[in-house]
């Protein structure tokens, strides 16, 4: 019989996070969890939604979400990496900076951290089911995180998080920078000067890495011709988007599409 007072074990879970390809995630209604959430990218890209805000993280970025902050994942593309979630009480050390500031955490791991860092992640899941070494672990990564972490600017953040969410809205069309620097009353250069300091990438490269994926999901999951797969991704020029897409998939629409079908 439960005993209700009897104490239990904080939470702690960890679970790789590795996917090959662009994967698309189920529509599931963001969760609201009562404990820390994190997720760590040793490559390839998510995109995480927070509430009303997408933030988009690429190899070599933790992202730590508080408690009680709906998220979820919109989708992956060729990640490699690590995901879960620990209770505050698991954590030795509860009261470090990163935690205290109950706002979601997002840190580009530094280049002369990013060996020491990747291995700790590793440690940490292989001693998942050794709760104290674990404890040890987690507290040394979130030590390592602090001296990456420097407090972001609201204003800049609020520019880069609508960016990245209308980017990959797919429910509007892709737009060239300067409508998007437009739409947020910033020039193209600031736009891409400060999505680049964000995420380690300019505007013109999200732009670009999200008609690439759009256009390999449309291939991939829709029977649209290519002329019309081009309109969707914003580039009326068939000819300029069969280019495009070559360069940047190695392939042609038309085999990407061949490819396709013999494998299906």
């Amino acid at each position: 019989m439960h005993n209700p007072h009897q104490h239990q074990s904080p939470t702690f879970v960890i679970h790789p996070l590795n996917t090959d390809g662009y994967v698309v995630a189920p529509p599931i209604p963001q969760a609201v969890r009562q404990s820390y959430s994190f997720l760590f990218l040793k490559r390839g890209e998510v995109l995480v939604e927070l509430g009303e805000d997408s933030c988009l993280l690429d190899g070599g970025t933790f992202l730590l979400i508080p408690p009680r902050m709906p998220y979820g994942v919109k989708w992956y593309d060729s990640t490699e990496g690590f995901m879960g979630g620990f209770d505050e009480d698991f954590l030795l050390n509860p009261s470090n900076e990163i935690l205290l500031t109950k706002h979601v955490v997002k840190v580009k791991i530094a280049d002369e951290n990013a060996d020491l860092f990747r291995a700790s992640m590793e440690k940490l899941f292989h001693s998942a089911r050794q709760p104290h070494t674990a404890q040890l672990t987690l507290d040394f990564i979130i030590s390592l995180l602090s001296e990456d972490y420097t407090a972001d600017d609201d204003s800049i953040n609020k520019v880069v998080s609508r960016f990245v969410d209308d980017v990959f809205d797919r429910s509007q069309p892709i737009l060239p920078i300067a409508d998007y620097a437009a739409r947020y009353g910033v020039t193209p250069n600031h736009l891409n000067k400060v999505v680049r300091t964000k995420t380690g990438k300019t505007a013109s490269d999200w732009v670009r890495i999200s008609r690439v994926n759009y256009a390999k999901y449309l291939l991939h999951e829709t029977n649209l011709s290519i002329v019309e797969v081009a309109e969707r991704v914003g580039m009326l020029d068939q000819s300029y988007f069969s280019r495009f897409f070559r360069q940047y998939v190695g392939v042609t629409p038309t085999a990407y599409k061949a490819q396709i079908n013999r494998q299906g």
